[in-house]
């Protein structure tokens, strides 16, 4: 007798949903061609139009087969700013959005120090939406059209196109609309180990004013130059990177006053290569690992661990250096880096948290508070915190003066509050010389701490 084994497939049509979404625009008179796009909701980021169609002169209407979901809608006339958006959330039985095109109109001028800048380009980024469009200048230094979106743009500024530009925010409605750019500059070169000058680096300033913390970015040109415009007032760091190369160390230096530039050369080096393992608590490669080289409280390298907890860093030759660990699943180690020998950095496990709630002694938060931090005796320089800010270890306050560090190892933990990048860096600089005023022995589970501070 013969056994036969039969294998059955089954094969199922697996298909998305689709729905109608129908586009209608009111033209109220306009009588030139639109273009409508379409793009799923991107949290933030430029949208991606994933869908578009161009309706002729006397057409009124379009429609787009679409999976269910949130969709943002534009359309756009031949004007730079004869663009209308909206959100549309579209479900199983599709929807029609109806888009109105007004009949205002507005001028912009852009000025330095209150003369017009001619031929300026103006790059405007919906606040909320985030499509893009620009504008250029006439001789007059002014633009003028149709506005069919009064709304908050974010406004980059370009007298041209070989410096960063002015960033401010700007509410445009169907009126005159100025951006004054201030007459502050910030210029200089990057230089290699050899003085020579080095193209491509990525240059960046963090401007610390009186209400907010402004970062921008710019490549260095071919001879090495580069520039910053329209700079805001306030503490500003400097700083270059380039593949290959070590960071540049950070330039910290305030600037004031009407009318005023600086010139300041940045200086990139090689540095010496080190391998570095990172394990945790029991022996085990620890992967994914942030790891940060720090030298006298500048960053000069980022790396980040392999599989087998590996990670090659480089460092200066003869610098003072640390190495900061910071695993994705939590935790934080800091050790020395002592010659040229390859290191292991143990990660202590983060089987603790700490919630710190800072207030005046008349139960006030303070809010928008850094925290300079020392972990049993080592400290974590401001620079490094703004870094693992942005992976989960925020030493920031919230708006009820609270911050919450999670799954961090057991310790002593020692804190000086302050509010500019300038004040932090002074603390730093001179914290191995007196107590910290916020003392901590963080124990393995919760830890809950409330400070009051006394009016002076």
């Amino acid at each position: 007798m013969r056994t036969f084994v039969i294998l059955a497939f089954l094969l199922f049509d697996l298909t998305l949903s689709a729905a109608t979404l129908k586009v209608e625009v009111n033209r109220q008179g306009f009588t030139g061609p639109l273009e409508i796009a379409v793009a799923p909701r991107s949290d933030g980021k430029p949208p991606d139009w994933a869908a578009k169609k161009t309706l002729a002169a006397g057409k009124s209407s379009a429609s787009f087969d679409l999976a269910e979901g949130l969709y943002f809608v534009l359309a756009s006339g031949p004007q730079p700013l004869q663009r209308i958006s909206a959100k549309r959330n579209l479900g199983a039985n599709g929807g029609t959005l109806q888009l109105v095109i007004p009949k205002s109109k507005t001028v912009l001028r852009a000025t330095l120090a209150g003369e017009p800048i001619i031929r300026a380009e103006i790059a405007l980024t919906h606040d909320e939406l985030r499509w893009r469009t620009e504008v250029h200048t006439d001789d007059e230094g002014k633009f003028a059209g149709d506005l069919w979106e009064p709304a908050r743009y974010i406004a980059s500024v370009w007298r041209d196109r070989l410096a960063a530009p002015h960033r401010i925010n700007i509410w445009l409605a169907a009126d005159a609309s100025n951006i004054d750019v201030p007459d502050r500059h910030i210029r200089g070169r990057v230089l290699d180990d050899d003085g020579k000058p080095l193209a491509g680096a990525q240059i960046s300033l963090r401007s610390e004013g009186a209400e907010s913390t402004l970062t921008m970015r710019t490549r260095s040109a071919p001879d090495g130059q580069f520039e910053f415009f329209g700079v805001r007032e306030g503490s500003h760091t400097l700083a270059a990177r380039a593949a290959t190369y070590l960071d540049s160390d950070a330039a910290r230096f305030e600037l004031h006053g009407a009318s005023v530039s600086k010139e300041i050369d940045l200086k990139l080096t090689h540095g010496e290569p080190r391998v570095i393992r990172v394990v945790d608590s029991r022996g085990h490669p620890i992967d994914g690992a942030s790891v940060v080289t720090s030298c006298n409280g500048d960053v000069k390298a980022t790396s980040t661990t392999n599989a087998e907890g590996r990670a090659d860093v480089a460092s200066p030759r003869g610098g003072s250096c640390s190495v900061y660990v910071l695993p994705k699943e939590g935790s934080i180690a800091v050790e020395r880096l002592e010659g040229p020998e390859r290191l292991t950095i143990r990660v202590p496990e983060g089987s603790s948290s700490l919630r710190l709630a800072l207030k005046s002694d008349a139960g006030v938060a303070f809010a928008d508070l850094h925290l300079l931090m020392r972990i049993d005796g080592k400290i974590v320089p401001p620079e490094i915190a703004r870094l693992f800010g942005s992976r989960g270890l925020s030493l920031a306050t919230n708006d009820d003066g609270n911050v919450s560090l999670q799954r961090i190892p057991p310790g002593t933990y020692e804190f000086w509050p302050y509010r500019t990048i300038a004040e932090g860096q002074m603390i730093f600089e001179f914290a191995s010389e007196f107590e910290a005023p916020i003392s901590v022995k963080v124990l393995t589970g919760e830890n809950n701490a409330t400070i009051r501070f006394q009016a002076r």
